[in-house]
């Protein structure tokens, strides 16, 4: 996509979510503190607002036409940080923060070029001839951040807007695109009596280079669904597959698509609710030259709900 158009398709994509949060009515006054289930339940929601620090470790298997593509793993840590700014109207802003520690992370090089799997969505490596498999570090790699505006009203409505973006930080500079990556955001879902649903769309693009490196544009749609279905005594089965279209991808290296569920757990550490959670993934869409496979993901979140009236 050339520069001008990717500009246009953002700026679309911001003002097409951005419309229905216009008119999104404010939610109830705080009151009650909140059961154990109301917290599960509100959990489910990516920018709910809580003061929520989450561990998250994630083992991925890839695939890929590229030779020794099947045999790669990554061990990633991700530590998350939401930050709630609570209006009195029920609305408010909620900032979010993730710092992402890749412990074994497979690089495809040709002499000293490293391929990471977003170059290889948009450069075949063996264009420049045979190369060779070998694991890396990305410690601080992308710092992803969230600013988003909204809430939940009475009527269970999740709905939120804002900018999602990542930050040139990585200290593996050879292999990360030392991009500041920013785009529109909009989460919209449903809370039930029986769970929740919905999904965090967003929408990115480069929009400044910390160095002079001949990075490929970077031009990526995500869309994370999320389900919570509750069982009781804080129990739930989840669901929160992360689709990705690329579109600087060549033709077959644009689309991840899992599919996959869970189990999550809500209870009580003395007056902090934890939430423990287990979700397995397969991929059915995954990119040709090298793209994950299977994922498995183990989470720990200490929450610090508040007190609000429940609905």
């Amino acid at each position: 996509m050339n520069s001008i158009s990717r500009v246009l398709s953002t700026a679309g994509f911001f003002w097409f979510l951005a419309l229905p949060a216009m008119c999104m009515a404010a939610d109830a006054e705080p009151g009650t503190p909140k059961s154990i289930e109301a917290i599960a339940r509100e959990s489910v929601n990516p920018l709910a607002a809580f003061y929520r620090f989450d561990y998250e470790g994630q083992y991925r298997t890839f695939q890929g036409d590229i030779a020794g593509a099947d045999d790669q793993t990554e061990l990633s840590h991700f530590f998350q940080a939401t930050i709630p700014f609570a209006e009195k109207n029920g609305k408010g802003w909620v900032f979010r923060f993730a710092l992402p520690l890749i412990a074994d992370q497979p690089i495809y090089y040709y002499t000293d070029i490293g391929y990471a799997e977003w170059r290889i969505r948009q450069q075949d490596p063996r264009e420049l001839g045979d190369g060779r498999w070998l694991p890396s570090h990305g410690h601080t790699d992308n710092v992803s951040v969230d600013l988003a505006y909204g809430g939940t009203k009475s009527s269970g409505l999740i709905l939120s807007y804002g900018l999602k973006g990542e930050l040139p930080t990585t200290s593996d500079t050879s292999n990360g695109k030392q991009q500041l990556i920013l785009g529109p955001e909009v989460n919209i879902g449903k809370m039930t009596n029986w769970g929740v649903y919905g999904a965090l769309i967003a929408h990115v693009i480069d929009v400044a280079e910390k160095a002079d490196k001949g990075t490929p544009d970077t031009t990526i749609t995500t869309l994370q669904a999320y389900l919570g279905y509750g069982l009781g005594n804080g129990w739930q089965l989840i669901s929160n597959p992360v689709i990705a279209y690329d579109w600087e991808g060549d033709s077959g290296n644009k689309l991840n698509l899992p599919i996959g569920g869970g189990v999550a757990k809500t209870t009580m550490i003395g007056k902090t609710p934890l939430r423990i959670a287990a979700e397995f993934q397969y991929f059915l869409a995954s990119t040709d030259r090298f793209g994950p496979d299977l994922l498995f993901k183990f989470s720990l979140s200490p929450i610090v709900p508040g007190r609000h009236t429940l609905h």
